[in-house]
């Protein structure tokens, strides 16, 4: 990487836990938010350094310095700097996500803060606090300092990453050859802010086999809201744990779009093996802060393997809405 003692520092901010990789890009241009061929090479190395298929979350903060603005008073020349912190944020993301698309969803915080972490006189300029901060965490992040204080949530309220989820009750039977309707019941417990679990319907189509029977459809389904009333005494739960590509919360999983790709046997205490993915609209904060509202991935790929309540034998691909059921 770059080592330009003109343009890259060590960092300021400190946190509790050792980052990947992390640096201060100074001495960006007075009253500009121009990258320097010094920032652009730190960026864009670190965007190719971060492990594949690893987690990981990244802080953005941007400062600016004391340097007032003609004409424009302390509170004029304040906001300014604001602005000017934030543009050097924006452009620093821009950067990374140039290079590697994939960051635009694992930026945890973005902060403009302007020239509000250090006291100089009004004509101070400088190069140090003309910069932007970039830490990179691999798995769990850190809690934020103090000074970095977290934004308010997007509508909807706050959104989590860290959950586990469970599919103890599933049935299917095809209607055609190489079709498959089917019902499973998925839980999801929320492992932060307090830990929750409600439980979804999942009524679904898409290809497969099953031998569990058309006639017996209604039958089955009566037998797996019993099983969920029953407290799940049946079998029991495996929970698999992960964390969420974008942040979401309950209110946002009761419609969502969920594919499972499964495969299951038994007559009453059984197995199955499902993939997991759900999707759906959600408030999400976008890189350079603000709150936008679009169809994201909650999670993908995630594996819930275990005992369950199985009706027939069958597997299938197939898709459709969660119904919350408790």
């Amino acid at each position: 990487m770059a080592d330009d003692p003109n343009f890259i520092n060590s960092p300021f901010t400190t946190f509790s836990k050792k980052a990947f990789l992390a640096t201060r890009l100074v001495n960006f241009p007075t009253g500009k938010a121009d990258l320097a061929v010094a920032h652009q090479d730190w960026l864009v190395s670190a965007a190719l350094h971060i492990p594949a298929g690893r987690n990981y979350r990244i802080y953005i903060v941007g400062f600016a310095s004391q340097l007032g603005y003609s004409g424009r008073g302390v509170e004029g020349s304040d906001a300014a700097n604001l602005n000017l912190s934030f543009q050097r944020a924006n452009r620093a993301a821009q950067m990374m996500e140039a290079v590697n698309p994939d960051i635009a969803d694992h930026i945890e915080v973005f902060q403009a803060r302007g020239n509000r972490d250090y006291v100089a006189a009004p004509s101070d300029d400088s190069p140090f606090w003309r910069s932007v901060e970039v830490h990179i965490f691999l798995d769990d992040p850190p809690p934020p300092p103090p000074q970095l204080e977290a934004p308010p949530p997007c509508p909807g309220g706050r959104r989590y990453r860290r959950w586990s989820i469970a599919t103890p009750a599933g049935f299917s039977w095809s209607p055609v050859p190489g079709a498959v309707v089917a019902a499973n019941l998925v839980a999801l417990r929320r492992d932060e802010g307090g830990v929750v679990t409600h439980y979804y319907a999942a009524p679904q189509g898409g290809g497969g086999i099953s031998y569990s029977g058309p006639s017996r459809a209604a039958g089955l389904i009566s037998k797996g809201y019993q099983f969920i009333r029953g407290g799940l005494s049946v079998s029991g739960m495996d929970w698999t744990s992960f964390t969420a590509t974008t942040a979401f919360n309950f209110g946002d999983l009761d419609g969502a779009t969920c594919h499972i790709a499964s495969a299951g046997a038994g007559a009453g205490a059984g197995y199955q093996a499902s993939d997991v993915a759900v999707s759906g609209k959600v408030w999400y904060r976008d890189t350079d802060g603000r709150c936008m509202y679009a169809t994201k991935d909650f999670f993908t790929h995630v594996t819930s393997v275990g005992k369950d309540l199985q009706f027939g034998i069958g597997a299938s691909a197939i898709g459709g809405p969660l119904i919350k059921i408790s």
